[in-house]
């Protein structure tokens, strides 16, 4: 036991120091650049329409549309994604457009299994009946009703699961013949009806969601075949049918042996924690962490939190339900085994408490890059709230720590403890599927002192497209410099090599300059700042600016 505790010490560990260094994670798709671009202005028609995101597109279930501005469709030929660069929607146009402006319609699905749809305008000559611009726009997918619970009931049942054969194998003291009771059974097949239907609903659930079809229609063989074969969803949704199945078995199994042959009984059970276990890291294969830089390392991170999460829970439903009613259906009441498991659990319950806050931490800083993002996204107000509620938990099992020594029974607190643990799962699948809040972090604004200087920038709305950068610069007194000959702004994408956008702006004497640029790309960029003083003097400073894409 003392060298488990030391394994996943080390473990925790690990995860902090990983925290460190995050990578980013935008999770949804977003433009990078297009073909026609935004609001371009084009002296003749295009021959094709070439649209390239930030990740791989999936090869299914994707839309290109070309409106004129009379609304009517204009055919396209050969809307495809590109076999060599999977990033890139593309498709011909026809020979004859005429001048005017136009509206690309476009729909894909992001590596995540997210689908997201925008419209990009442009016009060729000048004859259209504007010239002013038109906002492009992008709309990602937000979780109804139907997303929401199923993703909530394979939470709740898969904790369920897991946590009460943790805590039947490792929590409750040792009895002298190993036995599965009719309490441990029922809960094992209620968990178990619970996973399975949340598992067979996910697949038409996500076909509604990726083809854009109501439920009536996500039934049809030509959907679910399409579903399996083509989306990374359906391999890990055959993998998990083929867990249900081996679930089966050794339940089955448990059902026969629950009071006989022990050893016989011991593997079984061990098995199907180990499935169990396994179902849960099929569940870390879809979502957010298929699109990380460091796919690998936020799969087992992401793993590693939901499993933490679920014995965690898991096992506060056993002491609060089936541990007191095992005790009280027995002749004799031993008070004792109830308090041993507690004191047992208690130390678990610790580090699994720790392990959902530094895996969450990690997450949470690959998903929320700025504390404005945090407070403006429904991405960062969900954290939040969900942080929240497990500081709460926290607190009601530091209580039930103080009534453990006093000897005291821990009553209706206990059942507080995992009531909020199933709201926190709510939130949890309702997490899972709003955009990131690297989506939208927010204005950025960030001041830098260099060599007696004081430069401040400030760049809005901060998002992929046209912004608005103000600077400030002052001297050691805290006053306007008013000699700055010229204020140069060079902007540098550091996710990929672009190129430099270079800005300019003529002094003035109010120590304040404006200009508005181009940000081509969402992500990290580099902001250099150069001014240059009418003695000659350099001024220089450098900005890192993490830009959204919405």
């Amino acid at each position: 036991m003392l060298r488990l505790h030391k394994v996943l010490l080390w473990g925790l560990v690990g995860i902090f120091l990983l925290n460190l260094f995050p990578g980013r994670s935008f999770a949804h798709a977003y433009i990078v650049r297009s073909t026609p671009s935004e609001n371009e202005t084009l002296a003749r028609a295009p021959s094709m329409i070439r649209i390239e995101f930030n990740e791989e597109i999936q090869d299914h279930f994707y839309s290109l549309k070309l409106i004129n501005e009379a609304g009517q469709s204009i055919t396209l030929n050969q809307v495809r994604i590109d076999k060599n660069h999977p990033k890139i929607l593309e498709a011909n146009l026809p020979n004859a457009l005429s001048q005017g402006t136009y509206m690309i319609q476009w729909r894909v699905v992001s590596s995540d299994g997210h689908p997201v749809k925008g419209t990009i305008p442009f016009q060729i000559g000048q004859g259209g009946k504007t010239e002013t611009s038109i906002l492009p726009k992008t709309k990602n997918y937000l979780p109804q009703l139907d997303m929401v619970w199923i993703r909530w009931l394979f939470y709740v049942s898969s904790s369920l699961f897991v946590g009460m054969l943790f805590f039947k194998q490792i929590v409750e003291p040792k009895q002298e013949t190993f036995s599965f009771s009719f309490r441990y059974n029922a809960l094992y097949w209620l968990a178990y009806i619970g996973m399975s239907l949340s598992i067979l609903l996910s697949l038409p659930l996500q076909i509604t969601v990726e083809a854009d079809v109501p439920w009536s229609k996500a039934w049809s063989v030509s959907f679910i075949k399409k579903m399996i074969t083509d989306s990374s969803f359906g391999s890990v949704w055959l993998i998990q049918i083929a867990c249900l199945g081996l679930l089966l078995i050794t339940g089955s199994a448990i059902t026969y042996f629950h009071q006989r042959q022990e050893k016989r009984l011991k593997r079984w059970v061990s098995l199907s924690f180990i499935i169990g276990m396994g179902l849960l890291f099929t569940k870390s294969l879809l979502g957010h962490t298929t699109a990380s830089p460091h796919r690998m390392i936020s799969v087992l991170i992401d793993f590693l939190h939901l499993l933490a999460a679920s014995l965690w829970l898991g096992s506060l439903c056993m002491i609060a339900i089936i541990l007191p009613l095992e005790l009280l259906a027995k002749k004799e009441k031993d008070w004792h085994r109830y308090w041993a498991a507690i004191k047992r659990f208690s130390y678990w319950g610790a580090i699994f408490a720790c392990g959902v806050m530094m895996t969450g931490a990690y997450m949470s800083l690959q998903q929320v890059p700025t504390f404005s993002a945090l407070l403006s996204t429904m991405y960062g107000k969900f954290l939040m709230g969900k942080v929240m509620l497990l500081m709460m938990m926290m607190m009601l099992a530091s209580i039930h720590i103080w009534a453990r020594k006093k000897g005291r029974k821990l009553g209706l607190s206990i059942w507080g403890e995992w009531g909020i643990g199933i709201i926190v799962l709510l939130l949890a699948a309702v997490l899972t599927n709003l955009p990131p809040a690297t989506a939208a972090p927010g204005p950025f604004q960030q001041t830098k002192e260099v060599h007696g200087y004081t430069i401040g920038l400030k760049v809005t709305p901060n998002i992929l497209g046209t912004n608005h950068f103000t600077i400030h610069i002052k001297n050691q007194k805290g006053q306007p410099v008013q000699d700055i000959e010229q204020v140069t702004v060079t902007l540098a994408s550091k996710e990929m090599d672009m190129g430099e956008n270079v800005l300019q702006v003529r002094g003035n004497q109010s120590g304040t300059y404006q200009i508005q640029g181009m940000i081509s790309m969402a992500g990290r960029w580099n902001i250099h700042i150069h001014a240059l003083t009418t003695s000659l003097q350099s001024i220089d400073a450098d900005f890192e600016c993490f830009v959204g894409s919405q």
